[in-house]
C-alpha cells in the first residue's frame, strides 16, 4: 500500500509567504502533526509527502519526499504526487475552504481521499450550517445568530456571555468573547457567527471511519485560554463516566450529520455538572493537534485504523490524565518528554 500524506503548512501551502509570516508556533504544530501520522503509517504502507523547501531538513520517516515549486499551482503538483498512491490523507485547515478544495482537487484528479462526503465536510466546515443542523435534530448546541438568521435573538437575550467566530474558523485564536449581546452584535460581521457561551469542562473526542468501520477514540480535556479561548493543549485519557458522556454525545451528532463521514474527525464538547447540561460545540472533519496524544494512549497504531489494519474496540494503555501536549504537539507521559515538536 501506498499513501500520500498532505499537511498543508510544510506541504508547500504557504510557499508564497516569507518564512518569518509563517508564525513558529503553526510550522510546529503542522510538523507535528505530520511527524506523528507519517511515522504510524510507515509501520504499514509506503508514504509519499509533499514538502516546501524551507521543510527539507525535518527528519521524517517515509519513503518518498516531493519538494513543491512554489512557482507552479499547489493542488496540481499534490494530484501529480498522489495519482499513482492507493490513497491520500490531507491535513488542513478549514478556514478560507482549503480543506474542502484540497479534498475536491485531489478526487477530481482520481485520488481517493480518506475524508468525509462533500455534504459531510461543508456542513462540518460552517459553523452556521452545524448550528443548524444539531439544534434541528435536538442535539445539544449554543443557540446563535448571524447577520442574516435572527431566529433565536430574543433568545439569545436571555445569556449573559457569549462568543463571537468567524463561521470557517480553524482552531480557537478567531474567537472573541462579550459580556454583553449588544457588543457581540456589534462586532458580528458577514461571515461570522454569534453564540451564546456555555459553561462546562471543555474536552474533545474523535472517531476514525474507515470504509466499513467507525470507531471512538478515547476523550481528552482541552486546555484553553480564559481571556481568549485560545488551544493551549490537552491531556487525557479521561475518565470512564466522561468518556460515556462524550462518546454518547458524539454518537448522537455524527448520526445527524450529512453522510459520508470518513477519516479523523474531532468533536469540541462541554461537560455540564450533569449530562442534561453537556453540549456539542464544534465539529472538525480533520486530524487535529491532539493526535499527537492520542497516539500514545492506545494500544496498536492508529493511522492502520484508516485501512482496517487494524479493527476492533480501542483500549487505553495509559492511566487517566497520564498524556498531555501542548498546541505545538510536544508529548509528555506521566511528566516526562515524550516528543517535541
Amino acid at each position: 500500500m501506498r499513501i500520500f500524506v498532505g499537511e498543508y503548512v510544510c506541504g508547500g501551502g504557504l510557499a508564497g509567504h516569507a518564512i518569518d509570516q509563517i508564525p513558529l508556533s503553526l510550522r510546529r504544530e503542522g510538523a507535528a502533526m505530520l511527524r506523528s501520522v507519517s511515522t504510524d503509517l510507515a509501520s504499514v504502507a509506503e508514504t509519499v509527502v509533499p514538502l516546501d523547501a524551507r521543510f527539507a531538513s525535518m527528519p521524517l520517516n517515509v519513503t518518498e519526499t516531493i519538494e513543491i515549486d512554489p512557482s507552479a499551482p499547489l493542488w496540481g503538483q499534490w494530484i501529480e504526487a498522489a495519482k499513482n498512491c492507493d490513497a491520500a490523507l490531507i491535513v488542513a485547515p478549514e478556514s478560507d475552504g482549503v480543506l474542502a478544495k484540497a479534498v475536491a482537487m485531489l478526487r477530481a484528479g482520481g485520488v481517493d481521499v480518506i475524508a468525509g462526503s462533500g455534504d459531510f465536510l461543508r456542513v462540518a466546515s460552517d459553523k452556521w450550517l452545524t448550528a443548524k443542523t444539531l439544534i434541528s435534530a435536538g442535539v445539544a448546541h449554543p443557540i446563535y445568530m448571524t447577520l442574516n438568521d435572527k431566529r433565536f435573538v430574543k433568545k439569545l437575550a436571555k445569556y449573559n456571555k457569549f462568543v463571537v467566530k468567524p463561521r470557517d474558523g480553524c482552531g480557537t485564536k478567531e474567537i472573541k468573547k462579550f459580556d454583553s449581546l449588544e457588543e457581540a452584535r456589534a462586532s458580528l460581521e458577514k461571515n461570522g457567527i454569534l453564540q451564546a457561551w456555555m459553561p462546562g469542562r471543555s474536552i474533545s473526542i474523535a472517531l476514525v471511519a474507515s470504509k466499513t468501520h467507525t470507531v471512538f477514540l478515547p476523550a481528552v480535556s482541552q486546555q484553553l485560554c480564559d481571556n481568549t479561548c485560545e488551544y493551549t493543549g490537552g491531556q487525557g485519557p479521561l475518565d470512564d463516566d466522561a468518556q460515556r458522556r462524550a462518546t454518547a454525545l458524539a454518537m448522537r451528532t455524527i448520526e445527524v450529520m450529512p453522510p459520508t463521514v470518513r477519516g479523523i474527525v474531532g468533536l469540541d464538547i462541554l461537560l455540564g455538572e450533569r449530562p442534561s447540561e453537556d453540549f456539542v460545540i464544534e465539529i472538525n472533519p480533520r486530524l487535529t493537534t491532539s493526535y499527537v496524544g492520542l497516539r500514545r494512549m492506545i494500544h496498536g497504531n492508529l493511522a492502520a485504523r484508516l485501512f482496517d489494519l487494524e479493527t476492533g474496540p480501542v483500549s487505553c494503555c495509559t492511566p487517566v490524565d497520564s498524556v498531555r501536549w501542548n498546541s505545538e504537539g510536544e508529548v509528555w507521559i506521566n511528566n516526562a518528554v515524550a516528543e517535541f515538536a
